[in-house]
C-alpha cells in the first residue's frame, strides 16, 4: 500500500478542500512531502496527516493562519502557552455571548409585555399581573414628565457596561402616588430592569432594587417627543382618582414604563407608556 497520496486523495481523506491545501502550501503552513518535477503534482505522506490534524484543530478554535504558522514551527511549550491564552480568549467570548443571550431573553419578555399592553384600551384603568423584576436605579431629584432623562440613563448604562452587561431600550421612572397639581410630578428615580442571572456589585449613587410581583392597577397611553406633556397629567389623575374613589389599598408607589414603538432615529420618537401601582391587601 502506497504511503503517498495525491492532493485530491489527501483532501478527501482529511475532509479538507484542495484549494485549502494549495493555500497552506503557498503560506508554508503545510507543504507536500514530494512534488513531481515533471508535472507539478503534489504528494503527501501519510505521516503528515497528524500535523494536518493539528492545523485543523487550531483553525477550529479560531486561530489566525499567521499564528498557526508560528506555533507549528516552535516547541510544545509554546503550544501550551498559546492554548492557555486562547482559553482565556474563548472564556471572554463565551461571557459576551451569555450576556447577549440574557439580553435577548429579557428583550423578548419585554416585547411580550409590550404587546399585552398594546391590547389594552388607552386611557382606561385596568388590572394585570406583573412578575418580580430586578432593577438598577438612580435618584433623579429634578426630573419630571416634562423633560427627558438626560444623562441619568447614561449613568445606568455605564455601570452595566463596566460589568460587561448592556442596557436595553426600556427604562422607567418611580415616584410617589399623591394628588399632584398639574406639572407638579417629580420623579424620584429612573430605573432599568436587570436579569437576575447577572452578578453585580453596585456602588452609590446607583442601587440595585426589586419591583415586587403582584396585581397592579394600570393605565396606558401613547405619546411622542413632541406632545408628551399634553395628556400625561390627565392620565395620571384618571388612575389616581380611580384608586381613591374605589378605596383601593396600594403601596403608594407609581412605576412609569415607556416602551418605544419605533426604533429609527430618523423617525419621530413615539412611545407607549404605562403607569402602574401595586395593590396591597
Amino acid at each position: 500500500m502506497s504511503e503517498h497520496f495525491s492532493i485530491g486523495e489527501t483532501a478527501r481523506l482529511n475532509n479538507i478542500s484542495i484549494q485549502t491545501l494549495r493555500y497552506y502550501d503557498k503560506l508554508g503552513i503545510f507543504k507536500p512531502d514530494y512534488t513531481d518535477p515533471d508535472n507539478g503534482y503534489r504528494y503527501y505522506h501519510i505521516n503528515q496527516f497528524f500535523y494536518l490534524d493539528i492545523i485543523k484543530y487550531l483553525k477550529s478554535i479560531q486561530t489566525p493562519l499567521d499564528e498557526i504558522k508560528y506555533i507549528i514551527l516552535n516547541t510544545p511549550q509554546d503550544m501550551r502557552t498559546f492554548l492557555e491564552e486562547q482559553e482565556d480568549v474563548i472564556e471572554a467570548e463565551l461571557k459576551k455571548l451569555e450576556g447577549a443571550r440574557l439580553l435577548l431573553k429579557k428583550r423578548k419578555g419585554q416585547l411580550k409585555e409590550q404587546l399585552e399592553i398594546c391590547g389594552k384600551d388607552r386611557g382606561t384603568v385596568y388590572f394585570r399581573k406583573i412578575s418580580k423584576q430586578r432593577i438598577l436605579k438612580v435618584a433623579t431629584p429634578s426630573l419630571n414628565p416634562h423633560n427627558g432623562p438626560g444623562l441619568y440613563v447614561r449613568q445606568l448604562a455605564s455601570v452595566l457596561e463596566e460589568k460587561g452587561c448592556m442596557i436595553d431600550n426600556q427604562y422607567g421612572y418611580i415616584f410617589s402616588l399623591k394628588p399632584y397639581d398639574n406639572k407638579d410630578i417629580i420623579y424620584e428615580h429612573i430605573y432599568t430592569s436587570v436579569s437576575h442571572e447577572y452578578q453585580l456589585n453596585i456602588e452609590e449613587p446607583v442601587r440595585l432594587d426589586h419591583i415586587l410581583s403582584g396585581e397592579y392597577i394600570c393605565i396606558a397611553f401613547d405619546w411622542s417627543a413632541n406632545n408628551k406633556n399634553q395628556n400625561y397629567y390627565y392620565y395620571y389623575r384618571t388612575l389616581y382618582d380611580y384608586i381613591i374613589l374605589n378605596n383601593i389599598k396600594t403601596d403608594g408607589i407609581v412605576y412609569e414604563v415607556s416602551l418605544p414603538t419605533s426604533y429609527s432615529s430618523v423617525r419621530e420618537e413615539t412611545f407607549l407608556t404605562e403607569l402602574r401601582v401595586k395593590k396591597t391587601d
